[in-house]
């Protein structure tokens, strides 16, 4: 008779147990997406991506990003630096009007719209934007100019 009242005892508590755990929400139980293998949507994990061995997945999630959050600055830069690397010039540079639309105090955009512009040949606008950032005194984007002009 003991070892019955055990057995019951035993199964009445299992039963707790699981209208416990049924009754917690999702997020305490589980699917959580901790152990979900894709990294997390944003432009750190994405340029960790495109300097590892998965470059296009990066470029994907940043535009993912951009798709969830059009104006994310840091979202559109990036993509805009890949166009220029990749010789996109032109999206290059609708990327970067993006970004002066919402930000036009972005002097980084004003340097890679000069870039891309003399790549494509156009050097007036070239010179305008190059002077854009000659004329904002960082000295780092000023740097960054020099260096392009000097591998002309």
């Amino acid at each position: 008779m003991k070892t019955f009242q055990k057995q019951i005892f035993i199964v009445f508590l299992g039963i707790i147990m699981v209208i416990i755990l049924y009754s917690f929400p999702k997020y305490v139980v589980g699917d959580n997406n901790l152990n979900t293998t894709e990294p997390i949507e944003n432009v750190e994990n994405a340029l960790k991506l495109i300097e590892s061995n998965n470059p296009m997945e990066g470029v994907f999630m940043l535009r993912k990003i951009l798709e969830k959050e059009p104006k994310n600055k840091e979202a559109l830069f990036n993509l805009g630096v890949l166009s220029i690397q990749s010789k996109q010039y032109n999206k290059a540079i609708e990327r970067f009007n993006q970004l002066l639309i919402i930000d036009s105090l972005d002097k980084r955009a004003y340097l890679h719209l000069g870039i891309s512009n003399f790549e494509l040949g156009n050097e007036e606008e070239a010179n305008f934007f190059f002077d854009k950032v000659l004329r904002s005194n960082n000295n780092l984007l000023i740097e960054q100019l020099n260096l392009f002009l000097n591998k002309q």
